[in-house]
């Protein structure tokens, strides 16, 4: 019980810390945490992360509707905890501090609890309330036996699902210009394909049964007859598996618009006459879009091959298959206090983060890790310089990049003002006494936010993330690493954590995006995020021939029936397992060299018998301890750009010479095999 009030309870004083708490506190309760985790009795060579983790599940509370439950669940929980005694459930006292108090008290933090409490009241665990405020003309094909296709409407169907962030056939959104991120562009791609890859489609029959048994969930749900759903079930699902297709390009298909490319809109508009791209943008934007404008096309033969399945495809298939989609986006299943406070941190997290930022941003912390993010920025650098098998041109291109790297932590100098919030929140526009019409007009208003920004320029120093979301991230486009405040919070960080644990979890972190620069996807964006192929063909040949032992090592993770997708899997979660290991490393050199110039410092915790840095690796593993929902994991593999947390600890420390060594792990034991891969 203590350790769940440890991790879980918040107790707010005016200076933003816990009550209490000491540095000589703070370690003792970090060591017993750590400590009881622990499998003490499993080897560390034959299992580290059933050694590091064997314990977790006891002492955690799963949620029906997580998946899966790790560190950043307790993050999110304390995020969450914040929100809802701060914000949603309006119990905040004196103890926050005055500027925050303000905060509370304002009309944007009403607004947000109008929301909120509307949505509490209202919100059904049913589908139809939904489908009649949407009101598509036409209705559906499934729910009416006197549909007709006069009415039917793709392209409009294909905006609204957008206007949900649903995903349906055709992609757009506003980004950075590809050769110049200081401007933006409308970028038209296909849209991206839920669940699952599409080339899973074709190599494992599982991933059609999942798929069917999902169809059937959602459809089902609108209490069809037995014979009326199995036939629907079967016609979306054949649809779905034919568009899968439609994503896979054949070699021979090596059409002009296999690339970016820019063009008018009206441009656009007469190579793919079938396709009103004109009526879509303007559904999309909420305001007209002149045919003049510029837009970015990606991967034009997919609307070509597009186009061929349309004018084969029956409009009620069509028409069932945006219901499913629809069905698949809007979430009813979940307890409605967290669906609802789901909703406020996924489209109002803007403001929800800021309040957030303000009662709790330390610029002591956030000194510290900018300290800590610079050492393992400066290993990195040498690591590349070290690097033999990639040339003296791409050294320096890959210099420059890290040179100009943008490090924000905490809540940042150039955060949103609050003048800038209360602007912004004056564009939504609820009503206050209707939760699905509010419902779609905050989705609206979140997809059609970026959209006010396409004639403003970019600047790399500004984020504008979601604050109230617990996530690091590394910023293709703006070459810059995002650690807010809610990720510097026990039990990642603590200012008085020995620097063994700091670098372990926060700085395997840092290191996991600085990595991510130079990965697969970051080698193809430049130091001011643009695209732009800086590495010579020598240095990718070695780079894919390093990056195929990662591909094959993961995969063989797999479970035995997944075989015929094994390699699908282990190409799917390459970027983070290079992260992952380049990371790793990175944190480990850095710490190793800052204890060499600190031998005297206290580096171990009180309860556990380990070295300064063993603690090191048993910090770095028990960030991915996970509580893993029964049949969730198959899923999660299938479509997680992550491998498992378990595989994440065996795959990146049995690479890891210093693991081994730190263990006495022997040669051919599981966490010492004789055969390692590395790329950085």
């Amino acid at each position: 019980m203590w350790l769940m009030l440890f991790i879980v309870s918040i107790m707010w004083t005016t200076n933003k810390c816990y009550a209490g708490e000491s540095p000589e506190s703070i370690r003792n309760e970090q060591g017993l945490m750590m400590k009881s985790f622990m499998n003490e009795s499993i080897n560390p060579c034959d299992n580290f992360y059933k050694y590091a983790c064997g314990n977790w599940a006891k002492h955690q509370t799963f949620e029906k509707t997580n998946k899966s439950f790790g560190i950043f669940g307790v993050l999110t929980r304390q995020v969450n905890k914040f929100i809802d005694d701060f914000i949603l459930f309006n119990n905040h006292t004196s103890a926050t501090s005055e500027e925050t108090q303000k905060i509370l008290e304002s009309s944007e933090v009403k607004k947000v609890q109008r929301y909120f409490s509307i949505c509490r009241q209202q919100k059904k665990l049913k589908r139809e309330p939904y489908i009649e405020t949407w009101n598509v003309p036409g209705g559906w094909p499934v729910l009416n036996s006197s549909w007709s296709d006069q009415t039917f409407d793709w392209i409009n169907i294909t905006g609204q699902l957008k206007l949900i962030g649903g995903e349906s056939l055709i992609d757009v959104h506003v980004g950075p210009h590809y050769e110049n991120a200081t401007r933006n562009t409308i970028y038209i791609f296909p849209a991206a394909f839920p669940l699952f890859q599409p080339s899973l489609f074709e190599e494992n029959l599982i991933v059609k049964q999942i798929v069917a048994k999902m169809i059937s969930l959602v459809i089902g749900s609108f209490g069809l007859d037995e014979l009326k759903l199995n036939k629907t079930v079967s016609d979306v699902l054949s649809f779905e598996t034919k568009l899968a297709s439609v994503y896979l390009k054949d070699e021979e298909d090596e059409g002009e618009y296999d690339r970016l490319e820019d063009m008018t809109l009206e441009a656009l508009q007469e190579i793919f006459p079938d396709i009103d791209f004109h009526r879509l943008l303007t559904i999309v934007s909420g305001q007209e879009i002149s045919k003049s404008q510029m837009v970015t096309l990606s991967n034009g033969w997919y609307f070509e091959n597009l186009m061929d399945l349309l004018n084969e495809t029956k409009s009620e298939d069509l028409a069932n298959f945006f219901l499913y989609r629809f069905g698949l986006q809007i979430g009813v299943l979940q307890p409605v206090d967290n669906y609802c406070r789901n909703e406020v941190i996924k489209h109002m997290g803007f403001f929800l983060g800021y309040i957030y930022n303000t009662a709790f941003n330390n610029e002591r912390d956030n000194e510290d890790v900018r300290k800590l993010a610079q050492s393992i920025k400066s290993v990195f650098a040498e690591i590349i310089q070290k690097t033999d098998w990639i040339d003296s041109d791409t050294k320096a291109e890959a210099s420059i990049k890290l040179d100009n790297l943008l490090l924000k932590v905490g809540a940042s100098e150039d955060s949103l003002r609050f003048s800038e919030i209360k602007e912004e929140f004056s564009l939504i526009d609820f009503d206050p006494n209707d939760y699905y019409r509010s419902y779609f007009k905050l989705l609206a208003f979140s997809v059609q936010k970026p959209f006010r920004t396409l004639n403003k320029s970019n600047d790399r120093s500004d984020t504008n993330h979601n604050a109230a979301t617990v996530r690091a991230f590394y910023s293709l486009t703006k070459n810059h690493l995002v650690i807010p405040t809610n990720v510097l919070q026990k039990p990642v960080y603590n200012f008085y954590f020995p620097n063994s644990v700091k670098y372990g979890a926060l700085g395997y972190i840092l290191g996991h995006e600085v990595t991510h620069s130079v990965d697969g996807n970051g080698r193809t964006y430049d130091s001011e995020g643009t695209i732009r192929q800086w590495w010579t063909e020598k240095s990718e040949e070695e780079y894919l021939n390093r990056t195929s032992c990662l591909t094959a090592q993961y995969a063989n993770y797999t479970p035995n029936f997944l075989n015929a997708s094994a390699n699908s899997i282990g190409a799917s979660t390459v970027n983070e397992n290079i992260a992952d290991n380049g990371g790793i490393r990175q944190s480990f050199q850095a710490y190793k060299a800052w204890f060499a110039k600190h031998p005297d410092e206290q580096e171990t915790l009180p309860h556990l018998n380990l070295t300064n840095t063993q603690l090191f690796f048993l910090s770095f593993a028990q960030f991915y301890c996970q509580v893993t929902k029964p049949g969730s994991s198959l899923v999660s593999t299938l479509t997680d750009e992550h491998a498992s947390g378990k595989n994440r600890v065996i795959g990146t420390l049995s690479n890891f010479e210093e693991f081994s060594k730190e263990f006495n792990c022997p040669v051919g034991s599981k966490m010492n095999p004789a055969k390692k891969c590395r790329v950085w």
